[in-house]
């Protein structure tokens, strides 16, 4: 597979540096000559750059004076100032399309997990056997309980690495992080009660609000592209919400995660205010880099942290778990009226792949791989794409956000027309209460990239292009 070219790699290097801020609106880019000497690169490489970088309108030229960082850039949609709304109905359209997301299509990307030969399933089906074999009552043994212990302290072992200090006695092990979600939910709110999510929000989380009869206040973005966080600190204060349900780690869809900083504030404002915090973290052992980002769970004891193993050991893993210190009881309660408890088997075998160390070696595999697939969905979307395309920098996970250009196509129709050619996108308009991301959607990259993948990529620009 060939390297990412030096001019696109140059070229993303600057676009992350716009998007982070370090480079403001109107800031004067190198000129060719300096960029060229700064890279260490040829002056037609060093031209070729800055016109990437204007036909992705993140810089404009400026005749005689070189090329600048252009006046508004954004990874995501315009929104509105945020207020507690109910979720209205289903359309028929929005039905349908929530119900082909995932399903069977011959071009995965519309998922957030990967290929099987991303995961250990070898390791862990021989683990699953030899544990099966060694001590068959596992299966017939009552499955009440909050969950196998030794997986428990593993957990919690592990946790010390990014900043929490989990006490296995406030731990439940559930089936997936899913309902690790769904049960902290229930037992922090009650219907009619206001919960802030991150716009755009993942579209499970806003379909689990709808069926628990919950409102949503949908938080846009700050200026850097992260969740406005005196949005949220004035939400907290005015007592609007109950509760903030987040993805601060490796967010889906836009990828990103929060810094150190904001998270603070965030924790700190929601104790102030009791407010309820519930973190899915379970893309953050996918981040890109040697360091795992810290969950907002490592500011503030009272954070309902929800994980999970889906995306790391495989989608069919499905052993998730949360930790709560105040909720853990009726967390508990609430379980035992709806699953009871979580098989027994699994969990002993995760337990011993969390303890031999397989698991450790096994991330930093997934983590180059997957950084790897996402660099050439990102580079093929902005190939293929007409100009003005915006496309997210993930800093972990399986997928990218895409923005298309005004007067393009709405992801609706892109996702009508991409299923009859068995090609699966997950359109914008899912991750929200309205139709704000209607020009936006998520593509998977966690299929990997091959001949099959690219001529979809191809075929999907093919259609945007043509409105």
């Amino acid at each position: 597979m060939s390297a990412m070219p030096r001019y696109r790699q140059i070229a993303d290097h600057f676009i992350q540096a716009i998007r982070s801020g370090t480079l403001p609106a109107n800031h004067r880019l190198p000129s060719v000559r300096a960029l060229a000497q700064q890279h260490g690169t040829s002056a037609t490489t060093a031209m070729k750059v800055l016109r990437t970088l204007e036909d992705e309108h993140f810089a404009v030229a400026r005749p005689k004076s070189g090329f600048f960082v252009a006046a508004t850039t954004s990874t995501v949609c315009i929104t509105t100032p945020p207020q507690p709304v109910a979720l209205p109905a289903l359309d028929e359209q929005m039905a349908l399309h929530l119900s082909l997301v995932g399903t069977e299509c011959r071009v995965r990307l519309d998922l957030a997990n990967g290929d099987n030969a991303l995961y250990p399933l070898k390791k862990m089906g021989r683990l699953i056997r030899q544990i099966s074999y060694a001590d068959p009552m596992l299966l017939g043994n009552d499955v009440k309980g909050s969950g196998y212990l030794p997986l428990k302290i593993e957990i919690a072992r592990r946790a010390l690495d990014y900043g929490c200090h989990l006490a296995p006695e406030d731990m439940l092990i559930t089936n997936g992080c899913i309902e690790a979600l769904s049960l902290s939910l229930r037992a922090v709110t009650q219907a009619g009660d206001a919960v802030a999510v991150q716009s755009p929000c993942y579209f499970v989380l806003l379909q689990m609000l709808r069926n628990l009869a919950l409102r949503v206040v949908e938080v846009g973005p700050d200026a850097n592209g992260h969740v406005d966080v005196e949005q949220l600190e004035s939400l907290f204060a005015k007592r609007q919400v109950s509760a903030f349900i987040s993805l601060t780690n490796i967010n889906n869809p836009l990828g990103t995660s929060l810094p150190e900083e904001k998270k603070r504030r965030i924790a700190a404002a929601a104790d102030r205010h009791d407010i309820a915090l519930i973190e899915d973290d379970t893309f953050a052992d996918t981040a890109f880099g040697d360091r795992r980002p810290f969950p907002l769970r490592a500011y503030s004891q009272n954070v309902l942290l929800c994980n999970g193993f889906s995306k790391t050991v495989g989608p069919g893993i499905r052993i998730g778990w949360v930790s709560s210190v105040r909720w853990q009881r009726k967390i508990a309660a609430l379980k035992f009226t709806s699953t009871m408890g979580t098989s027994l088997t699994p969990q002993v075998a995760l337990a011993e792949l969390l303890r031999n160390g397989g698991y450790d070696a096994h991330l930093r595999r997934l983590r180059r791989e997957l950084e790897r697939q996402i660099a050439h969905l990102r580079h093929a979307v902005l190939r293929y794409f007409p100009a003005g395309t915006v496309v997210s920098q993930p800093e972990g996970g399986y997928v990218i956000w895409v923005t298309l250009p005004p007067g393009s196509a709405s992801s609706r129709e892109l996702f009508s027309r991409a299923r009859q050619e068995g090609i699966g996108i997950a359109p914008g308009h899912i991750f929200a209460s309205d139709n704000r991301y209607a020009r936006c959607l998520r593509l998977n990259a966690g299929f990997g990239w091959n001949e099959e993948v690219h001529q979809a990529i191809r075929l999907l620009a093919q259609w945007v292009s043509e409105r």
